[in-house]
């Protein structure tokens, strides 16, 4: 009995020796991986890709890189075109130099050849003019950011002031981008104002759409809002404050380049309208896309706006026209005391939202046939078209008898003016549209009295009972269940 207690417990020390040099082993093991992974020489491309042909400090910047981080550090200079004159580098100081612009005796380098000469891990864009402190802080970034797992870059600040995390959306349906100021200088950001370096994994900067674009900044935030990523503010310093241009006059011209490198890159993805808002109650803005001096910025395909079959609505600029036009004939129907009203989905735009329906692309407004002689200009189109002294253009419509009033010659968003009469209490007109089933007859008591409804930021005329008046056309629910034109749900 005592034997095999004995064997029974020395069975129990082989198991328990067993297994504790299996979890030695096992643990020998991950501390071997780990001293690996840390091991691991961190690669990085160095990509200087903004700078300015007629002052710069690129030949300079790179022999600085190179006496800081050593001479196998492989450098990239990417440009829109050749430099003149062109710089001078010897074949140890730049691996390659890559031009963008077209030419037709000359070789356009392509996303994917650039993408494909990078094979670091990391990419780090230094501005032209860029000087770091020494290779010790600059490597504790580069293993800092190589480690790092919720951020897609790194931003360092390579200016005096210091970098401003910002909040940006877009929403490439509406055609819009809005930055939103906010108190914060630090953290995962959307966009990163302020002059900055930019360290990104060569993976992130290959699933870009558009990865060379400029201005950088803009272009590469941009990119990762669409996609939800976020950005990092890194706060240890890393680089000397960059020094301004030599020629005290080249400030100018760049503010002139950057605003043209600015909007081109906002139609080069799409964006025209770009919103700053500063607080609740204050926002401002700009516009990208059609003015007046422009055409309109879709095509009708089969009576249906272009932009609807790509999964957009009405420009931001077009819905502008169309506000500011319609802003211009109701004051002038008003002055002239006609009766009018808004019709359509205008109407029901109004009843939604206080605004015109966002994928709409015309303000639609009744009117007594027998008021058309208040109105002067309507009078004078009824003999040919015209422009008026504010740049209107006015016609009467070759399908039939209703008006126009375009935003100009150029840029042909427009309203139109439908005039009705009565018919033994009924609205009716000469005129109607087959293809569409809202335009129809609706009796006179809608306009007995007129009342006023929210529309474009000023009360305007329209029928009484808003909601009957919307059904008899559209059909029941037609306020609370919006639809695209060709009956597709948006909500």
């Amino acid at each position: 009995m005592k034997c095999f207690r004995k064997k029974k417990v020395v069975l129990c020390l082989l198991i328990c020796n067993i297994i504790f040099v299996i979890i030695l082993y096992c643990f020998l093991q991950t501390e071997k991986v780990i001293t690996d992974n840390v091991r691991k020489k961190i690669t990085y491309t160095v990509v200087i890709r903004e700078f300015e042909e007629f002052d710069h400090d690129v030949p300079q910047t790179v022999r600085h890189i190179h006496t800081v981080l050593g001479n196998d550090v492989p450098i990239f200079i990417v440009a829109d075109k050749l430099t003149y004159p062109r710089m001078n580098f010897s074949n140890s100081d730049v691996q390659s130099i890559f031009i963008l612009d077209f030419e037709m005796d000359g070789k356009i380098s392509t996303d994917t050849e650039i993408l494909n000469a990078i094979s670091s891990d990391l990419v780090i864009f230094l501005p032209d003019g860029t000087r770091i402190h020494n290779k010790s802080v600059f490597e504790r970034l580069i293993e800092d950011f190589f480690h790092s797992k919720l951020s897609q870059a790194f931003a360092v600040k390579t200016g005096n002031d210091n970098l401003r995390c910002t909040g940006m959306d877009i929403n490439l349906q509406r055609w819009r981008m809005k930055i939103t100021t906010f108190d914060g200088s630090e953290g995962h950001c959307d966009y990163i104002e302020g002059d900055q370096a930019i360290l990104i994994r060569t993976e992130t900067l290959s699933m870009l759409p558009s990865p060379w674009s400029v201005p950088l900044t803009w272009s590469i935030y941009m990119q990762f809002v669409v996609r939800r990523w976020k950005s990092f503010v890194y706060t240890p310093v890393v680089f000397v404050p960059r020094k301004g241009f030599k020629n005290p006059d080249s400030m100018k011209k760049f503010q002139h380049v950057k605003q043209k490198r600015e909007n081109s890159l906002l139609r080069k993805f799409k964006i025209k309208e770009v919103v700053y808002k500063t607080d609740a109650d204050h926002e401002k803005k700009f516009y990208y896309g059609c003015n007046r001096d422009s055409e309109q910025c879709y095509s009708l395909i089969n009576d249906i706006p272009d932009f609807l079959h790509r999964g957009k609505w009405t420009p931001p600029c077009c819905l502008r026209a169309l506000r500011e036009t319609a802003d211009y004939v109701f004051d002038i129907f008003s002055n002239y005391s006609m009766r009018y009203w808004l019709e359509g989905g205008s109407l029901l735009g109004a009843a939604r939202s206080g605004d015109i329906i966002p994928w709409d692309i015309s303000v639609d407004i009744g009117i007594y046939m027998e008021d058309i002689p208040k109105c002067q200009q309507l009078v004078k189109t009824g003999n040919y078209e015209f422009i008026d002294e504010k740049g209107f253009l006015w016609e009467k419509a070759e399908e039939g008898e209703f008006y126009r009033v375009f935003y100009s010659v150029t840029n042909r968003n427009y309203i139109q003016i439908f005039p009705f009469y009565s018919k033994n209490g009924i609205m009716t007109k000469d005129f109607w549209f087959k293809s569409h089933k809202q335009d129809v007859e609706f009796p006179e008591h809608f306009l007995k009295p007129l009342s006023t409804i929210a529309f474009i930021g000023k009360n305007v005329s329209a029928p009484n009972h808003v909601q009957e008046f919307l059904e008899l056309k559209f059909g029941q629910g037609a306020i609370d269940n919006p639809k695209y034109p060709n009956g597709v749900s948006v909500y």
